[in-house]
């Protein structure tokens, strides 16, 4: 992609970011809202519990979350003990998240930045948390700059809308758009998922949030239902999965053989964690 053309592309991100952060009204945080991240079941029905749930231990890690927006991760990250380092491309959005910190008494390196120049150096962040942010980019652009700056064995929790079924994309292209959204933003294809997970091993996936929760929860805007049917069929029926709207993945970079770092297989044989030994 052109020089000229990226530059479009952050501005018209930065505008409807400012947009979204002047409909922002902040609360102090609640206790509820925090607790819920900090040891969610595996099991969840909601997608931003399952990242959290696949962070694992970061306690005295470093944690870059690319795209914070607001911050609202980044108090839960920061009580589960990470030392943070927050990033987004919008000043408005940055602003408010120094804000919540300071209404939390709570401190991060929280700074206005792109995605794909982060400035942080090689190999310095053991883990990055990155909520909704690859679907608004150039793919391959931002992967590359996450794999620069991911130290070895270190991983990456992605959480994306996504739309595989060609048919349901055709029926909610139907739809109105929802506001504040840019020309360049839309749910990632398969093609572009497997673009973005290509250099990385794929630790655990699932898949969240199949189109019908969106129409029960007008009728049930309180309730955990939608969302438990939802999960209730994805878990049975693994077909189903072309047609849910949301994916959260947890992507590790490769170690060297002798870093000293060993991935842990459960009875299943499938890797899910690491850690550091000797």
């Amino acid at each position: 992609m052109s020089t000229a053309r990226l530059s479009e592309r952050n501005q018209a991100e930065v505008e409807r970011s400012a947009s979204q952060a002047s409909k922002v009204v902040l609360k102090p945080a609640e206790r509820a809202q925090i607790d819920r991240y900090l040891n969610p079941p595996a099991d969840t029905p909601y997608g931003l519990e399952y990242a959290f749930h696949l962070l694992g231990d970061v306690r005295g890690k470093d944690v870059l979350d690319l795209g914070c927006g607001t911050g609202e991760n980044i108090i839960p990250l920061l009580e589960r003990g990470a030392r943070v380092t927050a990033i987004d491309i919008s000043p408005d959005l940055i602003a408010i998240a120094k804000q919540r910190l300071r209404d939390a008494n709570l401190e991060a390196f929280v700074t206005v930045g792109d995605a794909y120049a982060t400035g942080l150096p090689d190999e310095s962040v053991d883990v990055i948390f990155c909520m909704a942010l690859i679907h608004h980019l150039d793919i391959k652009l931002v992967r590359d700059e996450m794999w620069r700056v991911l130290r070895r064995g270190g991983a990456i929790i992605l959480r994306e809308p996504v739309r595989f079924s060609k048919a349901y994309a055709w029926i909610r292209g139907l739809l109105p758009a929802r506001e504040d959204i840019s020309e360049y933003e839309h749910p990632m294809t398969r093609e572009e998922l497997a673009s973005m997970t290509e250099p990385f091993q794929v630790r655990e996936t699932r898949y969240f949030r199949l189109p019908f929760v969106p129409l029960l929860l007008r009728v049930l805007p309180e309730s955990s239902t939608p969302w438990r049917a939802s999960n209730w069929v994805l878990q049975r029926f693994p077909a189903a999965e072309h047609y849910a709207t949301g994916v959260v993945t947890k992507l590790q970079k490769p170690a060297p053989a002798d870093s000293g770092i060993v991935l842990q297989y459960p009875e299943s044989d499938e890797p899910q964690e690491y850690r550091r030994t000797g």
